[in-house]
C-alpha cells in the first residue's frame, strides 16, 4: 500500500500528458490496496484498473496489460518505484528522435540516490547488471523491466514476454530477443528519473529456482556452445560458497539451484504468445 501512495501520484504529474495507465491488480489479498487505486483513479481520467479473475503471475499479467495497451510505447513500470515529472517526456522524446531504439530505460536509483541501474550487459551466458556513472545514451544488451520502454510495434514483430519464464530474466530474454530478430537496438540513457525501492515480491526459495532455470533457458536459446562452461561456473560458485557452518542452510540452497539447472536443461520454454490472440 505505502509504495502505491508514492508511485501512482508520481505517475500521475507527468509533464507529459497524452499518455494513458493501465493497473493491473493479479489478484492482491491486500484489498484496501485496491480500494486505494480505485479512489485515486476518479480524478484521473487517463488511468483504469484491471482486476484480474485468477492470479495470473507477473509474466502474463505484464503481457495482458500491453495487449491492453493503445499507445505507440508502452512503459512497464513496477509498483514499487518513484518517478520524476519529466520520466515520460524524456523517454518519449528520445524514442522519436531515434526510430532505430526498440527498447529505453534511464538510469534507475536506490532509495539512497545510488545508482541501481544503468543497463544491462550479456556476457559469456550471463547477465551484468550494469551500475558505473555514464553520460548520454548508450546501446546495452538489455534494459530492466523496472521502468522500462518498448516500442509497441516491436511486441507486433517478435511476440511479447516469454510467458513459461513466469517472473525474472524475462527483461533479459526479450532485450536478447530483440538482438536477434531486429535491426534496432536497445538502450539506456543517464538521466536519474526512477527511484526503485525495492519490495521483496517472490519468496527466496522460488525466486532462487526461477533464476537459475530462466537462466538456463536463455543461454540454451541464445548461446548453446557456452552451455556446459555456465552450468559448470554455476555449480562451482555455490559449492565454493557454502560455509562450513552453515552447511546445512547452504545445501538448501545448492538443491533448490541444482533443480533450477535440470528444469531449465529438460523442460522446454512455450512459445512466446503474440500481442493479439487470434
Amino acid at each position: 500500500m505505502k509504495f502505491l501512495k508514492t508511485v501512482l501520484p508520481s505517475i500521475a504529474n507527468q509533464t507529459f500528458k497524452d499518455y494513458e495507465v493501465i493497473v493491473i491488480d493479479d489478484c492482491t489479498p491486500d484489498r484496501s490496496a485496491v480500494e486505494y487505486i480505485k479512489a485515486f483513479i476518479k480524478d484521473h481520467k487517463n488511468m483504469r484498473l484491471v482486476e484480474n479473475v485468477e492470479n495470473m503471475r507477473f509474466i502474463k499479467t505484464v503481457n495482458k496489460g500491453i495487449r491492453l495497451s493503445n499507445g505507440e510505447y508502452v512503459c512497464l513500470l513496477n509498483c514499487d518505484t518513484e518517478v520524476k515529472n519529466n520520466f515520460v517526456e524524456r523517454n518519449v522524446e528520445i524514442l522519436d528522435a531515434d526510430p532505430s531504439i526498440a527498447g529505453l530505460s534511464c538510469t534507475i536509483v536506490d532509495r539512497y540516490g545510488k545508482s541501481w541501474w544503468t543497463g544491462g550487459s550479456f556476457k559469456r551466458g550471463f547477465a551484468v547488471n550494469l551500475t558505473d556513472d555514464f553520460e548520454g545514451i548508450r546501446s546495452v544488451d538489455f534494459v530492466a523491466g523496472t521502468a522500462a520502454f518498448y516500442r509497441k510495434d516491436v511486441f507486433d514483430k517478435i511476440g511479447l514476454f516469454d510467458e513459461s519464464y513466469r517472473m525474472y530474466h524475462e527483461d533479459v530474454e526479450f532485450g536478447l530477443r530483440i538482438r536477434a530478430e531486429t535491426n534496432r537496438k536497445t538502450c539506456a540513457f543517464s538521466d536519474k528519473l526512477v527511484i526503485h525501492y525495492q519490495l521483496n515480491s517472490i519468496p527466496g526459495p522460488e525466486s532462487s529456482y526461477l533464476l537459475t532455470r530462466n537462466h538456463i533457458f536463455m543461454v540454451r536459446k541464445y548461446c548453446p556452445q557456452l552451455l556446459p562452461r555456465v552450468v559448470f561456473k554455476l555449480l562451482i560458485k555455490d559449492i565454493l560458497g557454502l560455509h562450513p557452518y552453515l552447511f546445512l542452510l547452504n545445501l538448501f540452497g545448492f538443491r533448490r539451484m541444482f533443480r533450477g539447472i535440470l528444469a531449465g536443461l529438460l523442460k522446454m520454454p512455450s512459445r512466446r504468445p503474440k500481442p493479439v490472440e487470434k
